[in-house]
């Protein structure tokens, strides 16, 4: 990872006002990619939407890159102001809300002035579709739509491959036509009573609905036991012989956040999600009003039978800032966990909310150069470390960018 000593410096000026003048090294393009995949490995080209949504943590890979090394000031920081410049002029330009003449200007003229100073100035000159259109047409399309999400064909296009499936399924299957019309009148017939039923009246109006939770049933030692959850039943206010429903999840009444855009949103909190651990990140409100920040480790739809929208979280606070910090320029706030000591012995502070006091989910990403100046490259952070030394010094940040 020492791949600075071949670089040529160049010397730039920083866009964030307050900050220090940074320095500029001339990248190769594989430097990008030997912290994510082997060398020589061929990858695959992004498309404009995966690039958007990647863009945002390619700014805090930048920094488990590089680290700091000190060597001659080469470090992390100026391929760091870069992408978080670039993710920042991104969120702007693909903001859902229509854009007055002035905030389009303001736009394109950032767009502009990275392409030329930070891009051209790390890569070279390069002559490409992508920065064309950025350069030169980026306010013609504000005019046009008033913002780019309007020019956004990837809908359209993701539902190409289902009407593709539908012909494959019907082609060159002439034989079968009047099946499929028999097929078609019976599913119509089927929708137009169950639209019926739907629109009648229940005869009987005292009947109630049984609901149940669905999801794994087990006592509150056992889940503690298998989740490192430690005083789980202090959170929850029940005992530990006790039965608790977990889900994987559960859909937020109504709130809204970066990805759903206002609409319901999805609150992941499980060991195994495809593969891997997810714990989705979320501000709340407390029951005294108090906002704070915490990582969902549970959710419980019940308790002794009995319903409930319960989310278990681990507390997190904001930590101290650092000096000439790109993130925190552009602000992202700086997170470290919560603890507290019992019996003599670190574990996480847990927190029991209700699901309707979820504010939104957040987007937080590792401190890649706190991380990668302990522990260099070589060892990535688990989803929840078990020793106490290790995850109390994990810094991480809400990312701004998304």
């Amino acid at each position: 990872m020492h791949a600075a000593a071949d670089m040529d410096m160049i010397f730039a000026h920083s866009d964030v006002a307050g900050h220090s003048p940074r320095c500029f090294f001339r990248l190769t393009p594989c430097m990008f990619h030997r912290y994510f995949i082997k060398y020589g490995e061929k990858q695959a080209t992004l498309k404009g939407k995966e690039h958007r949504e990647a863009v945002h943590f390619l700014a805090f890979a930048a920094a488990g890159l590089f680290g700091r090394t000190g060597a001659g000031g080469r470090d992390h920081r100026v391929l760091t102001w870069v992408l978080c410049e670039l993710a920042a002029i991104l969120k702007s330009a693909f903001d859902v809300r229509p854009k007055t003449w002035a905030q389009a200007k303001s736009v394109c003229r950032r767009m502009s002035r990275w392409i030329e100073n930070d891009f051209q100035t790390l890569f070279g000159p390069s002559h490409t579709t992508k920065l064309h259109r950025a350069v030169s047409h980026l306010l013609d399309e504000f005019i046009l739509r008033g913002n780019l999400q309007d020019g956004n064909t990837g809908v359209n296009e993701a539902l190409h491959k289902f009407v593709k499936q539908a012909f494959a399924l019907t082609n060159k299957s002439r034989d079968k036509a009047a099946l499929q019309m028999v097929l078609t009148e019976q599913i119509e017939s089927l929708v137009r009573r169950s639209r019926q039923v739907s629109r009648t009246p229940a005869k009987k109006a005292g009947t109630v609905r049984r609901v149940r939770a669905r999801g794994a049933v087990s006592s509150v030692s056992e889940f503690a036991a298998t989740s490192g959850l430690v005083a789980l039943d202090e959170a929850l206010h029940c005992s530990t012989s006790d039965h608790i429903t977990t889900q994987s999840g559960a859909l937020l009444p109504g709130a809204g956040d970066h990805r759903a855009r206002g609409e319901r949103t999805m609150l992941w909190a499980t060991r195994d999600l495809g593969g891997r651990p997810w714990y989705d990140w979320v501000r709340y409100r407390t029951d005294d009003g108090t906002v704070r920040v915490g990582q969902a480790r549970a959710v419980v739809a019940a308790h002794n039978g009995t319903l409930m929208r319960t989310v278990v979280l681990h507390r997190a606070e904001y930590a101290s800032t650092v000096l000439d910090c790109p993130f925190t320029a552009y602000g992202c706030k700086r997170l470290q966990w919560c603890s507290q000591v019992r019996e003599g012995k670190v574990h996480p502070d847990l927190e029991a909310i209700d699901l309707h006091q979820v504010i939104e989910v957040l987007c937080v990403e590792q401190d890649w150069e706190e991380w990668v100046n302990r522990f260099v490259v070589c060892r990535f952070p688990k989803s929840f470390a078990s020793d106490a030394n290790d995850w109390r010094d994990y810094r991480l940040f809400i990312s701004n960018f998304v």
